[in-house]
């Protein structure tokens, strides 16, 4: 008679995984234009995760376990950085969707997927049909992990074994615009007109980037690509978060935990430009003021002190600011002593430098 272990090994009878896989839900195909496959392009991205049981954010991030942290989850999700996300045991009901962000990345194979994660550790009675399903909602399927692991037997996985999930999502831009591509589930009784206004998308944009030519085909459980519009980012493109995309409605802190930029203004406004401004904390360095005496995120007439981005090493952070429109921000013109004056790449900038103390 075989161990336990090794009966366990074979999760689910093969009769009853082609009786599940044949049900499976199919994610979209969240592809990427060839010249993102070709140099690897990473983005943001995220999945609209109802969750199974009551839970918390804490617990997510453990269980999605990818480059995002609590504090990118309540950003995704417009709730306050304040929250005691250290160790709350504040639920979220079951069925609740939470958005969960990741990095994507676009592979050589024109197909976008989460980078490095969530690893799932398989646990007593799993199956692949039952974890693309019911753990992570169906945003995968099996054959997707059975891939992403090099599983050739997909009725054979053992207890305690590690699998890449691969999250669909893209980086490529809609229209000629940046987006964050949203994976979505869709919900009983929902229709693409109801969808599409939910998220402030064009309709005929939503059925486009699905290649949706019937929108009663529209099913439940369908995973639906929802580009979501973003503000626009005065974010250089040699700074290393260069490619932050943030939906209306959402923030995020970067520059290493010293700027936090979010898109929560005029919702829907498809011009909002990204407002960002100093995290206060000592480890980080004073951020520069721009050309007219402008702090971050402060503006004076027509102009706006705008994030440009941030370049760091093993021993320094350094932070960029720069002058632009000020999208109708009313903010009070205030005095304040300018900083020195730095190129970043062929153009006047303002920077200030932090040495840090190497390992910390």
């Amino acid at each position: 008679m075989p161990s336990l272990a090794g009966r366990l090994q074979v999760v689910i009878p093969a009769v009853a995984l082609l009786f599940v896989f044949a049900s499976s839900a199919s994610a979209a195909n969240f592809t990427c234009a060839a010249a993102a496959a070709a140099l690897g392009t990473t983005c943001n991205a995220a999945i609209a995760y109802a969750v199974p049981n009551a839970t918390t954010y804490s617990e997510l991030v453990v269980r999605f376990n990818t480059t995002s942290t609590i504090a990118d989850l309540l950003g995704a999700n417009g709730l306050p950085p304040t929250y005691d996300y250290e160790d709350s045991s504040t639920p979220i009901t079951a069925e609740t969707v939470v958005r969960v962000p990741f990095r994507c990345r676009c592979g050589r194979n024109g197909v976008g997927e989460s980078v490095g994660g969530p690893i799932y550790v398989v646990q007593p009675m799993d199956g692949l049909d039952h974890i693309a399903r019911d753990v992570f909602d169906a945003f995968v399927t099996y054959q997707e992990i059975a891939t992403a692991n090099n599983i050739s037997d997909v009725n054979l996985i053992q207890i305690g074994q590690k699998l890449r999930i691969p999250l669909p999502c893209s980086c490529d831009q809609v229209d000629g615009a940046d987006v964050m591509h949203l994976a979505y589930s869709v919900a009983e009784g929902e229709d693409s007109p109801g969808i599409a206004a939910k998220f402030g998308v064009a309709e005929n944009t939503l059925l486009s980037v699905n290649k949706i030519t019937d929108p009663k085909s529209l099913q439940q459980g369908q995973i639906l690509d929802v580009p979501l519009p973003v503000c626009n980012s005065s974010i250089d493109h040699l700074s290393a978060d260069h490619n932050l995309l943030l939906p209306y409605g959402t923030y995020a802190v970067t520059a290493q935990g010293c700027v936090q930029c979010s898109c929560m203004i005029d919702q829907w406004n498809k011009d909002q430009q990204l407002d960002c401004v100093p995290v206060q904390d000592e480890k980080c360095p004073a951020v520069p003021v721009c050309t007219g005496a402008l702090k971050l995120g402060q503006a004076c007439g027509s102009k706006m002190c705008a994030y440009e981005g941030y370049v760091s090493d093993s021993t320094s952070l350094t932070i960029y600011t720069t002058l632009v429109a000020a999208d109708n921000k009313t903010s009070r013109c205030q005095n304040v002593s300018a900083g020195p004056l730095i190129d970043l790449s062929g153009g006047s900038r303002r920077q200030n430098k932090l040495i840090l103390k190497v390992g910390t």
